[in-house]
């Protein structure tokens, strides 16, 4: 199946047709058994290639897109429905020869969209013409892409930015305003936390570019008054409230002795809309938190001496300790981080050094921990796979992602991440770090890099990892 997507909403008719005859050819001569369908039209005939040849072509230039949807089922489902369209077309007295997309019904839209694997196809699809971004936000499951993508760092003088697909390697341009000059956190919930110079932290969705205010950092800041805006906090995490699952749960962890605050946030709230305060945790041990996690209903944190907690989101924030062994050598590594994965929760606890000369932090090792949760005598058990899941860490949220094996097998039991390592923070406005970014491959236990490309990190951006999602 086929689906022609023009930038900028009008179809050319000259470069239409001139993309239907060379893609003709091509299938043509790959498919010498169709000419005796010469008596069928242009455009019958080209779909009717399509759908039969067992190879595809994907076009794209800077007035037209191409997209070729090759999964059988897929296409037996839409096919009856694209001839009735295009016969709609044909019947139409109108004179134009172009197909006018905003005609598909929601249903195929759904399906279209549901297709889509990559996030350079979605991007292309939503800007097809206002009446597909409308049918888009309208429809209440969006495409479940099976990889976030890499946001690179934020370039000088534009508001573009580069987002690198870890499903095909490619590189794509998105036009961010909402993000500039802001530090960024990403989630798997299609929004990104952002903290900016006046210490203003907002939500803010990265396709539809909604925002939802956050409350003022003053309790944070009480107790972090030294600390530079893109410092205060070292991580913004965002999960969803195990007690609504319209509300979202913000949790921050920040200052020297890595404290643990949360807020609530409703999704679909309007800018500026009365909201509430930030609790902080009660920590009368001076734990210092790395992460946290939803799992089974629970909000879990985990320190850096490896002690797992689950404490409650409400006013009084009680914790409730875990009393199992760390793991060896905890006190060593540099990261943890909490994920959950299929049922299970993980500890994944990050090995490197810090390289004085080159301001940078090399990451040289990951080990990986399941938390046995037995009644009598909880442990952490070291793990040698995945289970077929990419784990993400780093500067945003930690999560598990199914990788698409039938495309690159290798990469499903991986562990990518990304530089969150702030160590030169005393140097105001200095570029350092935000270069430590690549995967560990769990089967041949070795750090792989990334092919990302010209990337610049500045003193308060560097890469992450963001999901995209439709549903606010």
């Amino acid at each position: 199946m086929f689906i022609t997507l023009i930038r900028g909403y009008v179809i050319s008719s000259s470069s239409f047709r001139l993309t239907l005859f060379v893609s003709l050819l091509i299938l043509t001569f790959l498919s010498p058994a169709h000419h005796a369908e010469k008596d069928k039209s242009l455009i019958e005939f080209f779909f009717t290639i399509l759908t039969s040849a067992s190879s595809f072509v994907i076009s794209e230039s800077p007035l037209i897109v191409i997209l070729i949807l090759t999964d059988p089922k897929l296409i037996a489902t839409i096919q009856p429905r694209l001839q009735r369209f295009i016969a709609n077309c044909h019947s139409s007295s109108s004179p134009s020869n172009n197909i006018d997309l905003s005609l598909l019904s929601l249903d195929l839209v759904q399906l279209i969209v549901d297709g889509m694997t990559t996030f350079k196809n979605y991007i292309a699809a939503n800007g097809v013409s206002r009446d597909w971004r409308s049918a888009f936000s309208s429809i209440s499951r969006g495409p479940q892409l099976p990889l976030p993508v890499l946001m690179l760092s934020e370039p000088l003088l534009t508001d573009m930015r580069t987002l690198f697909s870890l499903y095909d390697h490619s590189r794509h341009r998105l036009q961010l305003s909402e993000v500039r000059g802001k530090r960024i956190w990403g989630s798997q919930h299609g929004w990104v936390v952002t903290l900016g110079p006046r210490y203003v932290t907002q939500l803010v969705h990265l396709i539809k570019g909604k925002r939802i205010s956050l409350p003022p950092l003053d309790a944070i800041r009480r107790l972090a008054p030294r600390e530079e805006w893109f410092c205060l906090v070292h991580k913004f995490i965002l999960l969803k409230d195990p007690s609504d699952e319209s509300t979202f749960l913000v949790i921050a962890i920040f200052g020297p002795m890595d404290s643990l605050a949360f807020t609530r946030v409703r999704r679909g709230a309007a800018l500026n809309r009365r909201r509430g305060e930030w609790v902080v945790v009660p920590n009368p041990e001076n734990l210092k938190f790395k992460d946290a996690a939803h799992f089974n209903g629970q909000i879990y944190a985990v320190c850096d001496n490896g002690k797992l907690f689950r404490f409650e989101p409400d006013v009084s924030g009680n914790m409730v300790q875990f009393d199992a062994d760390p793991p060896q050598y905890v006190g060593a590594y540099q990261k943890i981080y909490l994920v959950e994965s299929l049922g299970n929760l993980y500890g994944v606890f990050r090995d490197g050094f810090l390289i004085p000369s080159e301001r940078r932090f090399e990451t040289r090792y990951f080990y990986v921990y399941k938390f046995n949760f037995s009644a009598s005598s909880p442990y952490w058990e070291e793990v040698k796979h995945l289970e077929g899941r990419a784990f993400f860490v780093g500067d945003s949220n930690s999560f598990s992602r199914r990788f698409p094996t039938s495309i690159i097998p290798s990469r499903s039991d991986c562990i990518y991440f990304t530089d969150d390592h702030w160590d030169w923070r005393k140097f105001p406005r200095a570029a350092y770090g935000g270069h430590d970014v690549g995967l560990f491959h769990m089967e041949i236990r070795e750090i792989l890099p990334l092919t990302l490309g010209k990337d610049k990190p500045r003193f308060y951006s560097r890469p992450i990892f963001a999901t995209r999602n439709d549903k606010l």
